[in-house]
């Protein structure tokens, strides 16, 4: 299994465990961020020392510890159909779709680089 399999499901475990995926991603790797039991994570650095309300101040453009996604419109898309993709995931019980959904999740990964 690559690293970046190794990730995906690393993000589908989250969203399996009733983790939240935040419109955020981190500030070092670009992965998108969780939220879980009031805790901020990233899949691929861990847990982070960021609350929602820290997050928030960052939205509204005050010194953020992470960093809010700026996507050209391709990007946007891109990020918007892993979402759909993660959801779908998430729900679904046939191993054949599973495994397609993981393909197709891999592919927009490798897209977004």
């Amino acid at each position: 299994m690559t690293t970046d399999e190794k990730k995906l499901k690393e993000m589908a475990e989250l969203l399996l465990s009733k983790a939240t995926m935040l419109e955020y991603h981190c500030g070092k790797c670009k992965y998108p961020l969780f939220e879980k039991g009031g805790k901020v994570l990233c899949p691929n650095c861990g847990p982070l020392e960021v609350r929602r309300e820290e997050l928030e101040k960052a939205k509204a453009g005050k010194a953020p510890k992470a960093e809010k996604a700026k996507a050209s419109p391709v990007e946007a898309a891109l990020q918007k159909k892993l979402e759909e993709l993660l959801k779908r995931f998430e729900e679904e019980k046939d191993p054949q779709q599973i495994a397609l959904l993981l393909d197709a999740i891999e592919k927009i990964k490798k897209a977004m680089g």
